[in-house]
């Protein structure tokens, strides 16, 4: 399964109205095991993930005559996809009702492993706005990542705090954009870049989605970035 088509299949999922090809579509998209997390569910495998598309389906497109649909650039690195979805009336795709943002975690072979959904725009948080200050202005991964760690990003996958280190700093300085959130395992940040560039004609923002371990420490980390451009 190409990574292009999945956000597009990914979507057209949940508005399919025909329970069999529903089935089958889950089933093509995740592994087995895969799973589907929202801020306050877990769904896994094909029995799980099934229900929770149906219920969404029958609420919301069967039940309000309402579609979702493909709501912005997608944003890929390495096994990993980000992208924003939204949903809006079927005959009014301008009219946009919820909008959402979900991160993809591939497996080798391009189904989805997990797939992290959030509610845009996030409740304002200072806690977790803390914390995402602390990642994006971070000059020792050592303390707030496992030493077996790995950040995932354009440029590759670099493993060990050190390497993280390098990566983050060599970046460039970032600043938070809009508030962070957290469900289950990960935190989630919008960034833009702090630079000369960024305040020119065009520059870089992007999202850091991070997977942690009980006691906060980052296992993984995926930095997603793409180019922003400014009117006037």
């Amino acid at each position: 399964m190409s990574a292009h088509a999945t956000p597009e299949r990914y979507i057209a999922l949940w508005n399919e109205p025909d329970p069999a090809v529903r089935r089958a579509a889950v089933a093509a998209l995740w592994r087995p095991d895969g799973l589907h997390l929202t801020a306050t569910r877990r769904f896994r495998g094909t029995e799980e993930l099934v229900a929770r598309v149906t219920e969404a389906y029958d609420q919301f497109v069967g039940g309000r005559a309402l579609r979702f649909r493909p709501g912005g650039e997608l944003m890929r690195n390495h096994g990993a996809l980000a992208f924003d979805w939204v949903m809006t009336p079927e005959d009014r795709k301008d009219e946009v009702l919820a909008v959402g943002f979900d991160v993809v975690l591939l497996d080798r072979d391009g189904r989805i492993a997990a797939d992290y959904q959030f509610n845009e725009p996030p409740e304002a948080s200072e806690a977790l706005d803390g914390q995402a200050e602390r990642h994006l202005t971070l000059t020792d991964a050592a303390r707030l990542y496992l030493p077996d760690a790995r950040l995932v990003d354009c440029d590759g996958v670099h493993e060990g705090p050190h390497a993280i280190t390098a990566a983050l700093v060599d970046g460039g300085a970032r600043l938070l954009a809009g508030s962070a959130s957290a469900q289950h395992d990960a935190l989630r940040y919008r960034w833009r870049e702090d630079s000369a560039d960024a305040r020119a004609d065009q520059g870089a923002e992007g999202v850091d989605f991070l997977l942690r371990d009980g006691t906060g420490q980052v296992r993984e980390h995926h930095r997603f970035t793409r180019t922003r451009r400014y009117a006037g």
